[in-house]
């Protein structure tokens, strides 16, 4: 299946048909000018929590944790904005990478490369998120070592300036932080490069937050610190969530349900670890460019027409 696509992929069983009849009022794309009143949303939430820290201390750890949860949020904003069908960032997706991507350490164009090769290679070798199977321990270690993932994309952005001045470092940077697993030369690659200068805004936007932490470090620390360290555990219990071990040959509708789970579909799902629906992941990776808003729906409809073949939730 190919991300600029919004049809199902086709079949390889008799059991489901060539192309599932979806309704059109269930394939609602995103807007920018509706992310970043999303994102809005989600940053008025954290400065709400902010003011209560500051008020009450005492529960300021459990506001850690919540402001946690609406940065998680703000990486699926991100997520959201990659899927759209644009080639050049305009002032609208700028704003949109300032607000939603750096405070998560990523840009919109990191993102977009190694996220929408996924959706092309889901459960193939060549998928940059493929996991072997493994026993729920070694579950649990490619969790620990997956936690670090936002710290670590912080030091993306650095060697990334330095792989746009050096050409030796590209592959590298490629391989390491875009999770590009094609095994070609990436040196001139006009996709690497366009990452590679991205990340200007990325290590500027990290700069100012230094300096911050600098001058107050117990309020950037608790505030953004602390919180951005637990959103990096939520968004590597999530990539565990969302994916299953399973091996699959190709790109059809079944390997698609073999090598994808919905997930964290309650309460502490819409809190923490499955924010604004990204949890009804299976639909998504039937239809990659539907809005999240319509992502529950259209599990909904998937599920009634499909009882026998939609997979169950693998988490809460």
């Amino acid at each position: 299946m190919r991300p600029s696509s919004c049809a199902p992929l086709i079949a390889n069983s008799g059991h489901l048909p060539l192309r599932a009849p979806v309704p059109l009022e269930l394939l609602g794309r995103a807007t920018v000018p509706g992310l970043l009143r999303l994102a809005a949303t989600q940053w008025a939430w954290i400065c709400l929590c902010w003011v209560v820290m500051a008020w009450v201390p005492a529960v300021a750890p459990l506001l850690a944790l919540l402001i946690a949860g609406r940065l998680h949020a703000l990486g699926v904003v991100l997520h959201d904005a990659i899927h759209l069908p644009w080639r050049h960032s305009g002032p609208g997706l700028r704003l949109l990478a300032l607000l939603a991507g750096y405070p998560v350490a990523t840009t919109l164009e990191a993102m977009r490369y190694h996220h929408l090769r996924h959706h092309r290679d889901a459960g193939l070798p060549s998928d940059p998120y493929r996991r072997p199977p493994a026993s729920p321990w070694r579950q649990l270690a490619v969790w620990l070592r997956v936690c670090p993932i936002l710290p670590f994309w912080v030091l993306r952005g650095p060697l990334g300036l330095l792989a746009w001045l050096l050409p030796s470092l590209r592959n590298p940077y490629a391989r390491l932080f875009l999770q590009d697993r094609s095994g070609q030369d990436l040196t001139h690659h006009p996709e690497v490069l366009g990452c590679a200068r991205a990340e200007s805004g990325q290590v500027l936007f990290h700069l100012v937050v230094l300096a911050a932490a600098l001058r107050w470090p117990s309020a950037v620390g608790l505030g953004y610190g602390l919180p951005f360290l637990l959103t990096s555990g939520l968004c590597a219990w999530r990539l565990l969530a969302e994916h299953t071990p399973s091996t699959v040959q190709g790109r059809t509708l079944r390997d698609v349900l073999a090598c994808t789970s919905d997930h964290g579909l309650g309460w502490v799902g819409r809190l923490l670890t499955a924010p604004l629906h990204v949890g009804c992941h299976v639909v998504h990776h039937l239809h990659p460019q539907v809005s999240l808003h319509h992502l529950p729906r259209l599990r909904d409809w998937y599920r009634l027409r499909y009882p026998d073949l939609y997979p169950l939730p693998r988490r809460p």
